[in-house]
């Protein structure tokens, strides 16, 4: 750690805040956010492991933390070295994020560890959840001084390796609070003024993986013979992807890029960072990828958050709780394929009236689920 970057912390013991890369960034951004907004004026540490995780918590959390470092290896010496330097008076890491080496030595130096917006996702519920790992997971969760999930299945599993049920609290996602900050009306109506054509429907496929946009390309072309004026979005999850997506695309179509957007288009593939979540805004549809993949899924909160109905295939491991919620009220639909998914939109296209319908299932599904991240600070500040 140079002593240029630890001069900006004032001599002060930072609350050091963990997040991988840009899921990860948007689960403690609106903590971070908590903690300002409560009063709390000293200094924050924001590591991530990602350059596009460092984008993303500039992008979102700028002037609410004091230094951003890239993570250290997780071997004893390099973290020992970076609890020594910064001196955290706590350690905080987001999501799913096991760093044990860093967890016994926060143990070992009496600093407090937390792991935020805590998920146990049913491919990790897989991995831990058998005789040979459940001492040495429940080890390794038992180091964190408390743990704050989302949901009450986390809680039951990580109960069920033996972490005690006295540190596990179930406050809810803050990736809701992040939503809800970002959204921007006056964004998403200047890309519905880009795109033109307002009357044309918008289909999107968001953080689609790679074998998946054949797919969502096959269903748009069955939607076409009964809409032959709909328009489809596709944003790869790697925009580096955006020419192989492209050649794709059947030549019938009229297909662009938005980095060289112009009118006329049936087909745009995104191939830029940072733009799909307001133009989800504009879609009166969304599948979201990772989920005809085998990936766990991307978020689904994202497109649902403008009032826009959503999409995806088998996997949605990693939302599962979202999942569950929005197919109980209807604002989702789980596809096993193409032909599932085309038969999903030509019915959101005959029923284009329904857009007050999802508005209105959207604004009470977050009413009901935000917060989270007040709650979380609450809990550890009172360890400061």
């Amino acid at each position: 750690m140079s002593p240029e970057k630890l001069v900006r912390l004032g001599g002060a013991r930072p609350l050091w805040t963990h997040a991988v890369s840009v899921g990860e960034v948007q689960a403690a951004v609106p903590f971070i956010k908590a903690a300002r907004a409560d009063g709390y004026k000293g200094p924050i540490v924001l590591s991530t492991t990602t350059q596009t995780g460092k984008a993303m918590a500039e992008r979102l959390g700028g002037g609410l933390f004091d230094l951003h470092i890239y993570y250290p290896w997780d071997k004893k010496r390099f973290v020992a070295r970076a609890l020594d330097s910064l001196r955290p008076a706590a350690f905080i890491t987001a999501e799913t994020e096991l760093w044990p080496n860093m967890l016994w030595e926060c143990r070992e130096r009496a600093v407090p560890a937390f792991l935020i917006n805590g998920r146990i996702s049913d491919r990790t519920w897989g991995r831990i959840n058998k005789r040979m790992t459940r001492r040495a997971a429940s080890g390794i969760y038992s180091l964190f001084t408390e743990l704050y999930l989302r949901d009450e299945e986390d809680a039951r599993r990580l109960a069920a390796v033996g972490v005690d049920e006295k540190k596990l609290h179930v406050l809810g996602d803050s990736k809701v609070d992040a939503l809800l900050a970002r959204k921007n009306a006056a964004a998403r109506d200047g890309w519905r003024e880009k795109f033109g054509a307002p009357e044309r429907p918008i289909f999107i496929a968001g953080s689609t993986h790679t074998g998946e946009d054949e797919k969502v390309i096959a269903a748009f072309g069955i939607l076409r013979k009964k809409r032959p004026d709909a328009r489809l979005v596709i944003a790869p999850r790697h925009p580096e992807r955006a020419g192989a997506v492209a050649s794709l695309v059947p030549e019938k179509y009229i297909t662009m890029r938005l980095s060289t957007l112009a009118e006329g288009w049936d087909v745009l593939i995104i191939d830029k960072i940072g733009v799909l979540f307001d133009i989800y805004g504009v879609a009166c549809s969304a599948f979201v990828g990772g989920s005809f993949a085998d990936k766990g899924g991307q978020n689904i909160l994202e497109p649902f958050s403008w009032g826009v109905p959503v999409q995806y295939g088998p996997h949605m491991e990693d939302f599962a709780q979202a999942s569950r919620a929005f197919l109980a009220m209807g604002a989702a639909a789980q596809v096993a394929d193409e032909e599932e998914l085309a038969g999903v939109w030509s019915r959101l296209a005959a029923d284009s009236g329904d857009g007050e319908r999802w508005r209105r299932l959207s604004r009470d599904y977050f009413a009901r689920s935000c917060g989270a991240s007040m709650r979380t600070w609450k809990l550890i500040k009172k360890y400061l």
